[in-house]
């Protein structure tokens, strides 16, 4: 146990704005994104008919948040490899220069987010799809009723019966800033 020298080392180095500002910059991309994706996901499944299909793309999309951050990293390196990557393979078909994306400080703030998003997307939207299946199905009879279209029974039905899911779950991954775990 050593206190609060931990803190002291950290407040003292000249770093300490950049690596609170990336990690809180970070977080909120997280956030942000994953909300948004996740809901989008969500709303897109629920609107799928084959319960099979349904089943297969929830399995796939659940998969990334049960591998560790490991194996991700290895998937992600399969894509961005400059040797034999598949961005960089698709990059010299065309024509151009490969990519050493690993070495280029440029493109790792979308390497990061993408991960992120990516490891958390299937687990947030299996919950923003399964709070979609509880809504009351009269609240769309009665859009259907009144006329609206599949878009507008998302906007003015599914989105507003998710607001209140949707701000627990932005307080809870609040949270997550403090764990820091990149």
């Amino acid at each position: 146990w050593v206190g609060l020298k931990n803190f002291e080392f950290l407040f003292s180095s000249s770093n300490a704005y950049i690596i609170t500002r990336n990690t809180v910059l970070y977080n909120v991309a997280f956030i942000i994104l994953n909300l948004l994706m996740a809901v989008c996901f969500a709303v897109i499944l629920s609107q799928l008919r084959s319960r099979r299909t349904i089943k297969v793309i929830q399995t796939s999309m659940l998969l990334p948040y049960f591998l560790s951050w490991v194996i991700i990293s290895y998937f992600v390196y399969s894509f961005l490899s400059p040797e034999k990557g598949l961005f960089n393979a698709m990059i010299l078909s065309n024509g151009g220069e490969p990519i050493s994306w690993y070495n280029e400080p440029k493109y790792w703030p979308f390497i990061l987010i993408f991960m992120g998003v990516w490891k958390g997307i299937g687990y947030n939207s299996i919950i923003y799809f399964a709070s979609i299946m509880g809504i009351d199905t009269t609240y769309y009879e009665a859009a259907e009723v009144d006329g609206a279209s599949k878009w507008q029974q998302i906007i003015h039905v599914t989105i507003p019966q998710l607001i209140p899911l949707m701000t627990i779950l932005t307080i809870l991954a609040l949270g997550n800033i403090f764990r820091a775990h990149f």
